[in-house]
């Protein structure tokens, strides 16, 4: 299958997908690269660097990246001189003001405690303010999602398949997290 015809299939199950988990766009208009759900936490008891701590029944903010619109925003850019890496931690934190004021204007507001992804783009997640640990999960899942960012990064990256076979033995999903007060001090500026 050619890379048009991977993507074209990936949006069509992306959009499935979307249906499927009851992911909410954040700002789909100005493309926000974050879609979210709101919901109770059902794993095992986490700590932010602040000292927040996420337990069983919280509600938290599974944050989801658009990977779909990622890659599209990728080869819409001519990225001569710009890393690839760069790119897309900048496009991350553009996107990150407009996450804070949807949390901040969700029903569950006063209730999350935590905002939480899981990704194979987390060397930048600290800079952004973000924890990052190891998933906690059975070997089977860590090699499904394993799988599945690669296939992820095999589509986004304009190398695709050639750089996946150079570094892919180095991708390695992780957590990325921050608590809500963290990061509203952070994103959520005063419009």
């Amino acid at each position: 299958m050619s890379g048009g015809g991977l993507l074209t299939a990936w949006r069509l199950w992306d959009r499935i997908y979307y249906r499927l988990t009851r992911l909410k766009y954040v700002d789909k208009e100005n493309r926000n690269l974050f879609r979210v759900v709101v919901k109770r936490y059902r794993g095992e008891p986490l700590v932010t660097s602040d000292g927040v701590s996420l337990k069983k029944g919280d509600w938290y903010v599974k944050l989801h990246l658009h990977n779909c619109l990622l890659a599209q925003m990728i080869r819409e850019q001519s990225l001569e001189g710009i890393p690839l890496a760069l790119f897309t931690v900048n496009s991350i934190r553009e996107s990150l003001p407009a996450l804070a004021r949807y949390v901040a204007n969700h029903p569950r507001s006063e209730e999350i405690q935590v905002l939480l992804g899981t990704t194979f783009l987390h060397r930048g997640a600290r800079r952004l303010g973000f924890d990052v640990s190891d998933m906690v999960c059975g070997p089977f899942y860590l090699r499904y999602k394993s799988w599945l960012f690669k296939l992820i990064l095999a589509n986004c990256h304009p190398d695709g398949w050639r750089r996946l076979k150079e570094v892919g033995h180095h991708l390695v999903p992780k957590r990325v997290y921050i608590s809500k007060e963290k990061f509203f001090e952070q994103y959520l500026t005063p419009r």
